[in-house]
């Protein structure tokens, strides 16, 4: 009986194991590796825009649901979007993701730095202001706008993986005017990027 019980509960779960494609390329059509994902199968396009050269990269893994984010940035000499779709069944990360398409001022006005002399035109769905700062060796400020969807993402994203941060969004106009904080923002959003872009 006990032998029974353990061949059920291992083909069991390896029938339950969901399978995803797992690469970065120009299209998951390519792709020829598939995985055994705990989590979710996903599908991202992120670009990265800095002095208007725009780099753009789409990928297809295994992440957790904490990634699975769609929104913006803008400090305004740099901007990134991050576009994401996760699905639970077999390889459905099988369709290319479309970048964010560029959007018009949307009328709010964020600050680009500590003084607020510097302001940013946010765009979109840019609905937030945001404010971060981090010290690796020197320290590095990160000021702009973003959307709600990035906001609450970088929150989640730095319970999963534990980091200790605290991520400042704002809604009014000039609101990241006076805002003190203790944010890896630019570790984390370069994480995130790396993670969608790279792994």
């Amino acid at each position: 009986m006990k032998v029974v019980l353990v061949l059920v509960s291992v083909f069991f779960t390896k029938a339950l194991a969901l399978q995803c494609y797992e690469c970065v390329e120009d299209s998951p059509q390519t792709c020829e590796r598939s995985q055994e994902c705990p989590n979710e199968c996903t599908s991202n396009t992120a670009t990265l825009t800095l002095g208007g050269v725009q780099l753009a990269q789409s990928m297809w893994s295994c992440q957790p649901s904490v990634l699975c984010v769609t929104g913006r940035i803008n400090a305004g000499f740099l901007k990134a979007t991050v576009n994401s779709k996760c699905c639970q069944t077999d390889l459905c990360n099988d369709q290319v993701v479309p970048a964010l398409p560029k959007q018009f001022p949307n009328g709010k006005k964020c600050c680009a730095n500590h003084d607020c002399s510097k302001t940013v035109n946010c765009e979109g769905d840019e609905d937030r202001c945001i404010n971060g700062s981090v010290i690796p060796y020197v320290k590095v400020s990160l000021k702009g706008c973003a959307s709600k969807s990035i906001c609450d993402g970088l929150v989640s994203i730095t319970r999963h993986f534990n980091v200790t941060a605290d991520v400042k969004c704002c809604k009014g106009n000039l609101c990241n005017t006076a805002i003190s904080i203790n944010l890896s923002l630019l570790f984390m959003l370069g994480s995130l990027l790396a993670s969608i872009l790279f792994l």
